[in-house]
């Protein structure tokens, strides 16, 4: 009867060593990709969900319900929308005047978030904002530009960055 060696033994041992190594490895550079590789999806994500609400809620305001003057930009805007204050089904009251609901504030919070502010109740709305900035041109009274910048670093260092800018057309 002839069996293995234990020199034999040893060698397959030493080989499936190796070829495990190789594979674990591999799985760890594989899920380090995927991690780096999702960055700038959630910072796309990241700007999506900043702009959306505010630019819904931006289009129902009027240029004169807002704190931005026309040529200024601040890094914080405060404004109001329509709001059913009497609560009769409409937005327009018995003389034919928009009814104004309270103030709303959108704002680049020091743990660089993006917050929205209305009648005392802070919301997060989108993390790892960089810069935000709200700006109203000369001679277009009723738009206003929005400059947003998110980024995030990676476990490595690497800095990832994704920036839109928006115009918004004030409706009321």
């Amino acid at each position: 009867m002839k069996g293995l060696t234990l020199f034999e033994v040893l060698v397959s041992i030493l080989i499936f060593s190796i070829i495990a190594l190789g594979l674990s490895s591999a799985i760890v550079v594989g899920k380090n990709a995927l991690f780096v590789s999702d960055i700038p999806t959630q910072l796309r994500q990241n700007v999506l969900f900043a702009l959306m609400p505010m630019a819904r809620e931006l289009r129902q305001t009027a240029p004169a319900k807002i704190n931005l003057s026309e040529g200024t930009s601040s890094s914080t805007i405060t404004f109001k929308i329509p709001h059913d204050n009497n609560a009769d089904g409409v937005v327009v009251d018995n003389v034919g005047s928009v009814e104004w609901g309270s103030d709303i504030t959108y704002v680049r919070d020091g743990l660089n978030q993006l917050t929205r502010t209305q009648d005392g109740v802070t919301k997060v709305i989108a993390p790892n904002v960089t810069t935000l900035q709200f700006s109203r041109p000369v001679g277009e009274d009723a738009l206003i530009q929005i400059d947003l910048t998110v980024s995030k670093t990676d476990g490595q260092g690497n800095l990832y960055q994704d920036s839109e800018q928006a115009f918004i057309k004030m409706r009321n």
